[in-house]
């Protein structure tokens, strides 16, 4: 499932699946349109965490891919693999 990310991880995409044992799997995601060194408008990846069903992720957890998110944005050129 792909959704567009709300509150303060707008501007984020989240891809999500499931795995063995009911485990919840999370690619926190920026679509970038202007990256110097993409050919075209690009997923770029920005993190990835995983959880336990019926539980949520620590605020932490989503502060750190924020910040991830931020440095990514602010590099001049971007890293992009």
């Amino acid at each position: 499932m792909w959704e567009a990310m709300r509150g303060q991880m707008r501007g984020f995409y989240e891809a999500r699946t499931h795995g063995p044992d009911r485990r919840l799997y999370r690619l926190f995601c920026i679509l970038d349109r202007d990256a110097p060194g993409l050919e075209g408008p690009s997923i770029v990846v920005i993190g990835g965490l995983s959880k336990p069903a019926g539980t949520a992720f620590a605020t932490s957890d989503y502060e750190t891919i924020r910040r991830l998110g931020d440095e990514y944005r602010n590099r001049a050129p971007r890293s992009v693999i």
